[in-house]
């Protein structure tokens, strides 16, 4: 064997690592949680079907399954803080005054009842009620890019979602290592408290961005609205009561009715086709409508029905086989075509939430803990920005207006890793065993290192992207 492997570190991965280094280095062991730290992210970076701890540990020769584990489940490191961080970071590389803050919860399948967490619910990755957990993310998108497929985003933070059934389970709590002050939330309470950090950093943006799990809570969108928050969120139309209102602001019935009838009860002429991006195959369109509408409490406990004092714009967007209907507060100066750009913005989210998954093992965890759970979650995080930061920085120099795509970036950054690794190996002196270690390395990374004219080479970003390497 070679006598010593080097660390697959990259000049990037240190830059981009340096402004976070410092949140690690807590406790007694401070300088091995920062190097496990650098271990992990780089395990999440490399090749590999599965990224959760004993799969990583095998394909990283300088750590074990031992170390990886103490990392996530014992370590003190706050993964709150490192969230924190990790958006003050990137909010002064992306943020500006057009971007929105998109809010919405994943699924991750479980089996069992052990795992924090874990219950019968909706899990969105399955479509159905399943055995999961489900985190509450929120994501920042910079939207109105060159090409719908270059929006560009970076998480705000994730936390679990913990179930009512948990609260009282103590038993459960305790195995699983939830502290103590945690108590049952909805959903959009846990949201709301991410949107909150953002607002305390500063981070400027437009609108907050949510679907119909969180548009259609009154309270929620009264808090946005208490902040001062602009927000495009999707509604129930069967459930929300409006009424529509003239130009002059006055009622323009005698009684509200539900958003479903109004869509059925709109003119032919009120429906307008609106091209409000280009996609990869040319312009990207939706059938539009939208009503100036003020929103009515409907009979319950503690509502008195009749106006509510939210107005806004009643955004209908018409489907083959469904009409989604969009509540927008204080985005009055946009025109319907500016609307549909913010409204549509909050689609990157389930895309960073497939990437995370796809490409770095968002869902690998298999953990039990609270902290096991946060900690894995927010090294994805990192590594997901760290991938998007190389994307949009190498943009300008390497394809002009085009953005590579985050698996192309990871395989590129791959080869930046395995490049002194194989060079390592090569000067083996044993021939033989040079040999099988180069084929084995280089089979098991699928690594686009080449032998050309005597020397190990790594492709170019371009050349990585334009699939030319």
């Amino acid at each position: 064997m070679p006598a010593s492997i080097p660390d697959p570190w990259t000049p990037r991965l240190e830059e981009f690592f340096r402004p976070l280094a410092d949140l690690w280095e807590t406790g007694a062991r401070s300088t091995a949680t920062r190097r496990n730290a650098r271990t992990y992210l780089v395990g999440l970076l490399l090749p590999g079907e599965r990224k959760s701890m004993e799969p990583m540990a095998d394909r990283i020769p300088t750590t074990t399954v031992d170390r990886l584990q103490n990392f996530l489940t014992d370590s003190p490191w706050p993964a709150d803080l490192l969230q924190t961080r990790l958006v003050e970071v990137m909010a002064k590389r992306f943020a500006s005054r057009t971007g929105c803050l998109s809010l919405d919860d994943t699924g991750f399948p479980k089996q069992g009842t052990a795992s924090v967490g874990v219950a019968r619910q909706w899990c969105g990755a399955v479509g159905k009620n399943t055995n999961c957990q489900v985190g509450v993310s929120l994501y920042y998108v910079q939207p109105q890019p060159r090409c719908h497929a270059d929006l560009v985003g970076f998480s705000c933070g994730v936390r679990l979602y913990l179930p009512e059934r948990w609260v009282e389970a103590h038993r459960r709590r305790e195995k699983a290592r939830v502290p103590v002050e945690v108590e049952f939330e909805e959903k959009w309470r846990i949201g709301l408290a991410l949107i909150d950090r953002v607002r305390r950093l500063h981070v400027p943006h437009r609108a907050v961005l949510a679907d119909g799990d969180y548009g259609r809570s009154g309270d929620f969108r009264a808090a946005l609205r208490e902040r001062g928050e602009a927000y495009a969120v999707g509604v129930q139309s069967h459930m929300l009561l409006v009424m529509p209102l003239t130009p002059e602001g006055t009622p323009a019935r005698a009684a509200p009715l539900t958003a479903r009838r109004l869509a059925t009860e709109l003119p032919p002429s009120a429906w307008r086709r609106i091209a409000w991006a280009k996609g990869t195959k040319g312009p990207l369109v939706m059938d539009l409508a939208r009503v100036r509408v003020e929103v009515y409490h409907t009979r319950g406990y503690h509502t008195t029905p009749g106006p509510s004092g939210e107005v806004g714009w009643l955004l209908f967007e018409r489907r083959p086989n469904e009409t989604k209907s969009y509540l927008l507060w204080d985005l009055d100066s946009l025109s319907i075509r500016q609307q549909a750009r913010v409204m549509r913005a909050r689609w990157p989210i389930e895309q960073g939430y497939q990437q995370m998954k796809e490409e770095l093992g968002l869902d690998h965890f298999e953990g039990r803990t609270w902290t096991g759970w946060h900690h894995h979650v927010t090294m994805v995080s990192i590594a997901h920005a760290f991938l998007m930061t190389v994307r949009t920085e190498g943009a300008d120099r390497a394809l002009g207006a085009k953005l590579p795509t985050l698996p192309r970036v990871r395989k590129w950054i791959r080869a930046q890793m395995d490049l002194p690794i194989v060079r390592t190996i090569s000067e083996t002196e044993d021939e033989a065993l040079r040999k099988r270690l180069l084929d084995r390395y280089l089979a098991l990374t699928d690594s686009s290192i080449r032998l050309r004219k005597g020397r190990w080479w790594a492709p170019t970003l371009r050349q990585t992207v334009r699939g030319s390497a």
